[in-house]
């Protein structure tokens, strides 16, 4: 339930939804039309700073843990499935079963970092997508962006389902365990195999959750037509048009620089140079510019809605 929305008392809790939106999902673009490690960390840290304003540290902590373990697993799998690159670590000339000859190069390492660096960053900003912002408030957003009623229902329940899988993951493992079931005893095999009988109920609580969500759709006739009306209607001030319009405009310029060649990496088959070159780090200076000057604007709308 950590994992959850809670309100706390702080401006960028108290922001519009909209703007949270409309922040959250540039850095979410800007994550993917970059490579270069140092754009990359750049998002890192403004993402970092966002969460260090809204005070979600303790929360996020469990999608860094969560993040852990995919990237392992990730980093592990694309070395061996992809030994791309000119730089070789190490080789082993044998044939491996399917696999034939097998080597490492730095290329994939790098490559491999990389693609971990990425998916942590999605990963943060999905955790503070989730915590920062209410439910209600993205259902609204939205809408008001003109997506449809079905396509926004459905990112809503996907952004929930992920802290609901889990809290009904705790408990099972809590009712296994009263039953005498050994989790965290033995050797590495015998916790796998005992870990994996939580697999089956867990799923059937998630089919069971999908009925009754389908029947409570069907009850308040989801699918009918005509216009919609809200209990709470979201309110979008000066401040956070001129958020909305700076965020946008900010994404747009992004996107023309990446055509242009900025922030592109290559990895393959040799790396090419980390250094940018003036131009490219007068980009990155804007970037954190644009992160800071936005968390100011939030603060300066809050004060004057107070």
């Amino acid at each position: 339930m950590q994992l959850t929305y809670k309100p706390k008392e702080n401006f960028i809790y108290r922001s519009n939804g909209v703007v949270k939106i409309s922040i959250l999902l540039s850095l979410f673009v800007q994550s993917f039309i970059f490579n270069h490690p140092f754009y990359l960390g750049v998002f890192f840290l403004n993402i970092l700073i966002i969460i260090l304003f809204s005070d979600c540290w303790e929360e996020i902590l469990i999608y860094f843990r969560f993040m852990l373990i995919i990237s392992l697993f990730t980093f592990f799998i694309n070395i061996i499935l992809y030994p791309e690159g000119t730089t070789i670590i190490f080789q082993i000339s044998n044939d491996f079963p399917l696999l034939g000859g097998f080597k490492i190069t730095f290329e994939t390492i790098i490559s491999s970092l990389i693609i971990i660096f990425r998916l942590t960053l999605i990963f943060l900003i999905f955790g503070t997508f989730n915590l920062i912002i209410n439910p209600d408030e993205i259902i609204q957003g939205l809408v008001k962006l003109k997506i449809p009623h079905s396509i926004v229902f459905i990112i809503t329940l996907s952004l929930n389902f992920f802290p609901l899988i889990l809290k009904d993951l705790e408990k099972i493992r809590e009712i296994q365990q009263c039953k005498g079931l050994e989790l965290e005893k033995g050797n590495f095999l015998s916790k796998f195999k005992n870990n994996v009988k939580l697999i089956l109920p867990l799923l059937t609580n998630s089919l069971e959750r999908s009925i009754q969500n389908a029947e409570a759709l069907e009850a308040r006739a989801f699918d009918i037509k005509g216009k919609r009306e809200y209990y709470q209607v979201i309110k979008i001030s000066f401040i956070d048009y001129i958020i909305i319009i700076f965020t946008i405009s900010s994404l747009i310029f992004q996107i023309y620089l990446s055509f242009q060649g900025f922030g592109n990496y290559l990895i393959y088959p040799t790396l090419s140079e980390v250094y940018l070159g003036n131009s490219g780090y007068f980009v990155l200076i804007f970037l954190s510019f644009s992160n800071f000057l936005i968390i100011g604007l939030l603060n300066l709308g809050d004060k004057i809605e107070k």
